[in-house]
C-alpha cells in the first residue's frame, strides 16, 4: 500500500491520515492500494484539458468546475509514472521522497524578525516596509512596554529602537532586554533624531549595538542589520 500524497511525489505520506484505499491495477497487471484521506462522492464531471502554457504534471489529465465553483486538478492514477514500476523499484522511489522530505524539513528556516519601536506611526511605517522588502518578518509596537508585550508573543531576530518615546524610551527598553537571559543577545539598532556625543554613550551604556541618527539612509542602515544578523 502506498499513500496518493507519497505516489504524486508530494512529501512522504502519513498513513495517520489514510481512511479509504483505491484498488489498482498497475500496467504489469499487479494489484496497488492507494491510501486517501477520504472518498467524497461518486459524480459525473465535465474535464477541461489543459492548455499548452499551463504546467501539466504526470498523471494530471486535465481539470474541472467543482459546484462551489473552485477549479480542482483531476488525476487519472493509471497515468502516475509509478504505475509503470515494479514493487521493489517503487519501494525505492517511496523511500527517496521520504529521505528528501526529511531533508527539506531539517532545512528550513524561518525568516528573521524585526521589531519595530518608534512612537511616530510614520517612522514605524517606513522601517516596518524598508525590512519587510528585505524579505523579513515584521513587528512593530509604538512604545518600550509595547514591544514587551509584543516579544512575548514572538521572540524577534533585530530590533530597530528609537530612543524618545512614552512611558518607556528606547534606553530604558534596551536596559530592560540586556538584563533578561532570553533577550540579553538580541541585536538593538537604535535610530533616533538625537546626534549629540551625550546621547551616543548613553546608548551604548545601555547595550545598544548600533546607533544611527534620522534622517536614516537605506544603504546605512541595509549594512548595519547585514552585520548585525549575519
Amino acid at each position: 500500500m502506498i499513500a496518493l500524497n507519497d505516489f504524486l511525489g508530494l512529501g512522504a505520506g502519513d498513513m495517520q491520515h489514510v481512511h479509504a484505499l483505491l484498488l489498482c491495477r498497475k500496467n504489469d497487471g499487479a494489484q496497488l492500494l492507494v491510501g486517501v484521506e477520504q472518498i467524497i462522492a461518486s459524480q459525473e464531471l465535465v474535464i477541461k484539458s489543459l492548455n499548452d502554457y499551463t504546467y501539466m504534471p504526470d498523471g494530471v489529465v486535465g481539470a474541472t468546475i467543482m459546484g462551489d465553483g473552485s477549479v480542482s486538478p483531476v488525476i487519472d492514477l493509471l497515468e502516475l509514472p509509478g504505475m509503470t514500476m515494479e514493487a521493489d523499484a517503487l519501494a525505492q522511489l517511496s523511500r527517496k521522497r521520504a529521505q528528501l522530505s526529511a531533508l527539506e524539513n531539517a532545512t528550513h528556516r524561518e525568516p528573521p524578525a524585526a521589531l519595530v519601536v518608534d512612537d511616530s506611526l510614520s517612522a514605524r511605517r517606513s522601517l516596518a516596509q524598508f525590512v519587510t522588502d528585505l524579505g523579513m518578518d515584521v513587528i512593530t509596537a509604538k512604545d518600550g512596554f509595547d514591544a514587551i508585550n509584543a516579544m512575548k508573543k514572538k521572540k524577534p531576530t533585530l530590533l530597530l529602537v528609537d530612543l524618545e518615546m512614552p512611558r518607556m524610551n528606547g534606553l530604558e527598553l534596551t536596559a530592560h532586554l540586556r538584563s533578561r537571559e532570553e533577550y540579553k543577545d538580541i541585536p538593538v539598532i537604535m535610530i533616533t533624531s538625537r546626534s549629540t556625543d551625550r546621547h551616543k554613550t548613553l546608548a551604548k551604556n545601555a547595550g545598544v549595538n548600533t546607533y544611527l541618527t534620522k534622517p536614516w539612509s537605506e544603504d546605512e542602515l541595509l549594512r548595519c542589520i547585514e552585520q548585525q544578523i549575519a
